[in-house]
C-alpha cells in the first residue's frame, strides 16, 4: 500500500461544551479515522483548517411562511406519528429506535432492518395528484404524514433558504455592484431561513430525541447557490470573468451556513446535514478538478469540521454521474452522497470500490417502479449486497415519476421492507 490511508467511522465521544445541546455536554456520535484497505483511498478524516471563528448567538425570529396545522401542535405530531411507529415495534430489536436504526447503518453497524424511508418527497403536481384520484386520502398533506400511510420510517427535513421570506430579487447578479444590491435580502438571521416555525422545530426535537424520527437539514452548497444568483450560463462563465466576485459569494454562503448549523443544533440537532449541489449531468461533473480546489473545495473545509464536532456527517446531493467526484469531495471531508441516479450511469458497486466507508441513499432506479413486480424484485437483487454492507440506505434515485401508481407504489414499498429486512438479517 502506498501509505497509510484513513477512512471515517462513527465512535462514542464526549464534546466539550461548545457542542453540547443542553447544560451539560451531551454523548454524540463523531467521526474518528480507521485504517481503509484500498489502496489510494483518500483520507476523509484529514485535519482540516476549521477557519470559522467562536460561535456568536444569533437572532432567533419565527418563519412567516405557511404552514400545515398538524406541524403546529404537539397532538398533531403524535397522532401522525402512530401508524409508522407500529410498523417499526413489529420489526425492531429490543430497543432499537428509528433514529437509533439510521445512526447504526450509517455507522456499518449491525441491524434487524435497514431503515425504511423516501428521501425525496413525491411530485405533489403529478404523482400525488394521481395517487389522490387512486385512493389516497385528502387529509394527509405532509411528506411525513404520507409516509405514515405507507408504513415508512419518519424522517423530517428542514431546507433553510439563503433568501429572507418573502423578499423577491430581480434579475440576477452580473457583479460586484449587483450583488451589493441583493445582499440586504441574502442570508437570513437566526432562523428566520427555516420554512417551519421555531416552535414546530422543537417539536421535531422532541420526537427525535424519543427515538421516533430523525431529522436533518439541507443547506445550499457552493455550486448551487452561485448558480440561483447568477443564473445556468453566467455561472460558469463567473468562474473565469468575476473570480473575486464567485469567491466573495462563496465565503459569505460559508459564513452563512456556519452561523444557520450553529442556530440550529441549538433548536434540534440534525443527524445529519445535506448540501445541494447538483453538479454533475449524465457525463460526470459541469466543472474541472482545478476549479472546484479552488472555489468549491475552500467552502467544505470551512464547513464540514463546524457539523463533525457536533457528532454528525455530510452528505451532497448532485444528480447526475458522481463517480469521478467522489474522491474530490472525501478529500474535504465529505462523509456521503444521494441520489445516484441510475440513469445517469451510477454504479453503487463502483463507488463502494472507489471509496468503501462512503455513506450512501438512494439509487433505486424510479424508472423500473412501474414495470412489475419482478423488474422491482431484480433491481432490489441488484442492490441487496451494498445494501448488506452498511452505511446504504436503499431509496428512490429521485422523485417518484407520475407513471407510478398508487398500487406500484405500495407493491415497491413491500418488497423494500422485504429487503431491507434481508440486509439487516446479513
Amino acid at each position: 500500500m502506498a501509505g497509510d490511508r484513513t477512512a471515517p467511522r462513527m465512535e462514542k465521544t464526549t464534546p466539550g461544551a461548545a457542542a453540547a445541546t443542553g447544560e451539560e455536554a451531551q454523548e454524540v456520535f463523531a467521526f474518528r479515522p480507521v485504517a481503509a484497505e484500498v489502496e489510494g483511498q483518500p483520507d476523509l478524516n484529514a485535519e482540516r483548517d476549521e477557519g470559522a471563528g467562536e460561535e456568536k448567538p444569533g437572532e432567533k425570529r419565527h418563519c412567516v411562511w405557511p404552514c400545515h396545522p398538524a406541524l403546529l401542535s404537539t397532538s398533531g405530531v403524535d397522532s401522525v406519528l402512530r401508524s409508522m411507529i407500529a410498523y417499526a415495534e413489529e420489526t425492531t430489536m429490543p430497543n432499537l429506535t428509528v433514529r437509533e436504526r439510521f445512526r447504526r447503518t450509517m455507522r456499518f453497524e449491525p441491524v434487524d432492518r435497514l431503515p425504511v424511508i423516501e428521501w425525496a418527497p413525491w411530485w405533489r403536481e403529478k404523482t400525488i395528484a394521481r395517487w389522490r384520484q387512486e385512493g389516497l386520502p385528502e387529509h394527509l398533506q405532509t411528506n411525513w404524514e404520507i409516509g405514515a400511510f405507507f408504513g415508512l420510517d419518519d424522517h423530517r427535513q428542514c431546507w433553510m433558504r439563503t433568501v429572507w421570506p418573502g423578499a423577491e430579487i430581480d434579475g440576477t447578479v452580473t457583479d460586484a455592484v449587483s450583488y451589493e444590491r441583493c445582499l440586504p435580502f441574502l442570508y437570513p438571521a437566526g432562523l428566520a431561513g427555516s420554512p417551519y416555525p421555531v416552535e414546530t422545530l422543537r417539536e421535531w426535537a422532541a420526537i427525535q430525541e424519543k427515538g421516533h424520527t430523525f431529522v436533518w437539514l439541507t443547506l445550499e452548497g457552493a455550486f448551487w447557490f452561485p448558480r440561483r444568483l447568477f443564473g445556468i450560463e453566467r455561472h460558469f462563465y463567473a468562474f473565469y470573468d468575476e473570480p473575486e466576485l464567485m469567491e466573495r459569494v462563496i465565503s459569505d454562503l460559508a459564513a452563512y451556513c456556519a452561523r444557520t448549523i450553529s442556530e440550529f443544533w441549538s433548536v434540534c440537532p440534525p443527524e445529519f446535514v445535506m448540501f445541494t449541489e447538483d453538479m454533475s449531468y449524465n457525463h460526470g461533473p459541469m466543472l474541472s478538478k482545478s476549479l472546484f480546489d479552488r472555489f468549491i473545495a475552500p467552502f467544505y473545509r470551512r464547513v464540514v469540521p463546524e457539523i463533525e464536532r457536533r457528532g454528525s456527517f455530510v452528505i451532497v446531493d448532485s444528480d447526475g454521474d458522481i463517480t469521478q467526484m467522489v474522491p474530490w469531495f472525501a478529500e474535504v471531508g465529505v462523509h456521503g452522497f444521494l441520489p445516484l441516479e441510475r440513469q445517469a450511469g451510477v454504479d453503487i458497486g463502483r463507488l463502494r470500490e472507489i471509496s468503501p466507508r462512503c455513506r450512501f441513499i438512494g439509487h433505486f432506479d424510479k424508472m423500473v417502479m412501474h414495470r412489475g413486480q419482478e423488474a422491482v424484485r431484480r433491481e432490489f437483487e441488484r442492490l441487496l449486497p451494498v445494501m448488506r454492507q452498511g452505511g446504504y440506505v436503499a431509496s428512490v434515485d429521485h422523485q417518484t415519476p407520475p407513471e407510478v401508481s398508487l398500487e406500484d407504489y405500495r407493491q415497491y414499498v413491500r418488497l423494500l421492507k422485504e429487503y431491507c429486512r434481508k440486509a439487516g438479517a446479513g
